[in-house]
């Protein structure tokens, strides 16, 4: 019976690789001594929001694998089913691999997270610090995720949930995983928005711009603005951390964040993907009365790529400590 228990998980495994059958490996960091690289998988829903994989439901599967592997469990609500079946949404795609973690509604791109192993490695280390400020007693799991984060470029998958498709509805061609990705080219200067904001707080956790501060706008027009003020307790646990800035900058291709000199993972979104985003949000936003913000968001969404907008959230530099630069290069100290 054990026996029998072990080859029951080839079973799943064994659809698996019947439905991935010919689709290739995702693009992973190959160097070093471990890489993974899954090729993409199809699950299919039926409008009871139960899944299938190659033609095996779940029930089958729990079958054949004597109740160790249960689809069931990863069922969908049928009510959004039929939603997203009234919008001929006909299948949404998950994939991940060493250039970021994506996200294709029938085909078209969403905004993507893209990384890079510079960014990976500051990620653990600002989770570290973050953690150790607002979730002391949790510090191991940051030290997972500074230890294990490191390895995401270098492990590549990939998941499409078919929906089912309207009467009549032509068919809707999955992305094409052959076709080259389309670099991103430099865009000329053509922003319609540009705005730089650096904020300063000084020890008390008060805020100041261009050396106006809070404190001095309340008293000249009798304002309280003590919601824009930080603790001052949390001021100086940034201060301890050595947090010296935090910045966003927005560009025709999406948001650049970093921590100090460190950058993070971007969220990207040029402005095909901006048009793509608005089309897809109008279209599954079927709320009754909500057809004017439908209309602003597949007009508007896409002006975002001409928006370049820059905001640092700068702190006090603890005592003996060296200022660290702001880290774009349009923003001055």
């Amino acid at each position: 019976m054990k026996l029998s228990k072990r080859l029951s998980f080839l079973v799943p495994a064994l659809a698996l690789a019947v439905a991935s059958c010919g689709a290739p490996a995702a693009e992973v960091d190959k160097s070093g001594d471990f890489y993974l690289a899954l090729p993409r998988v199809e699950i299919a829903l039926d409008d009871q929001g139960r899944p299938s994989i190659a033609g095996l439901d779940a029930e089958t599967i729990k079958t054949l694998s004597f109740g160790l592997v249960d689809l069931s469990l990863y069922g969908v609500d049928p009510a959004y089913v039929a939603w997203l079946k009234s919008t001929n949404t006909q299948h949404i795609e998950l994939a991940f691999n060493g250039n970021g973690a994506f996200i294709y509604v029938n085909g078209k791109p969403l905004p993507h997270v893209a990384f890079t192993d510079a960014a990976l490695s500051n990620t653990g280390e600002v989770a570290a610090i973050v953690t150790d400020i607002f979730l002391p007693g949790f510090e191991g799991y940051a030290a997972l995720a500074k230890r294990f984060l490191p390895l995401a470029r270098k492990l590549g998958l990939g998941l499409v949930i078919r929906l089912p498709k309207q009467p009549g509805a032509a068919d809707i061609p999955l992305r094409d995983l052959a076709a080259a990705a389309k670099a991103a080219e430099p865009r000329p200067d053509t922003s319609s928005v540009q705005a730089r904001l650096v904020v300063d707080y000084d020890e008390n956790g008060v805020p100041s711009v261009a050396g106006v501060s809070v404190s001095e706008i309340e008293m000249m027009f009798d304002l309280d603005l003590t919601t824009l003020k930080l603790d001052p307790n949390f001021v100086r646990a940034l201060m301890n951390k050595n947090i010296q800035h935090v910045s966003i900058r927005s560009e025709g291709n999406g948001l650049a964040l970093a921590v100090n000199d460190k950058e993070l993972p971007s969220f990207m979104c040029d402005a095909d993907c901006l048009s793509t985003t608005a089309n897809v949000v109008s279209t599954l936003n079927t709320y009754p009365g909500m057809e004017q913000i439908n209309k602003l968001i597949a007009q508007f969404g896409p002006e975002l790529s001409k928006v370049d907008v820059e905001l640092a959230l700068r702190f006090p530099v603890a005592p003996g400590s060296q200022r660290i630069p702001l880290p774009f290069a349009s923003m001055t100290e």
